[in-house]
């Protein structure tokens, strides 16, 4: 009676793995092509759109962009955060000066004064009137210099 048992199971093992041989080869060109898409899609999007898809935090990738295009690698900045912002995601407060710090390297960011400054929703004229605005996103958000 043990082999008669041992079969069956041999047999219903052997039909199980069959069946997911099938539903394996039946379905692999269906998750390929999700996947294929994905990535295309992944690839039509700009570097910060793939670093961080939504926008979130940033508020604004053109500032971000105009920032690393005009600071010099071995740049120091600052970031203010301040009330004046007209869209804001629930986390930038908490999390943009963080975000920019590992987003901006090999830049350094400073608490105490520096030429090259991110505003978020700060009071600009508390940067004084050396303080040229580079990139503005219309949102409270800007980037800018100070004139020597």
């Amino acid at each position: 009676m043990s082999a008669r048992r041992d079969r069956v199971v041999r047999t219903g093992v052997a039909l199980c793995v069959a069946a997911a041989v099938v539903l394996f080869v039946a379905r692999l060109d269906e998750a390929l092509g999700l996947f294929d898409f994905r990535a295309d899609e992944n690839a039509s999007l700009a570097y910060l759109e793939r670093v961080y898809a939504d926008g979130g935090i940033v508020l604004s990738r053109d500032v971000v962009e105009e920032a690393i295009a005009r600071m010099p690698r071995d740049a120091s900045y600052r970031v203010v955060v301040g009330r004046r912002l007209t869209e804001e995601h629930r986390f930038t407060r908490v999390v943009v000066a963080d975000f920019l710090r590992y987003f901006l390297l090999p830049r350094r960011q400073v608490a105490g004064p520096a030429e090259w400054v991110f505003c978020y929703g700060c009071d600009q004229s508390a940067l004084g009137d050396r303080f040229v605005v580079l990139a503005d996103a219309g949102n409270g958000v800007l980037f800018g210099r100070i004139r020597t």
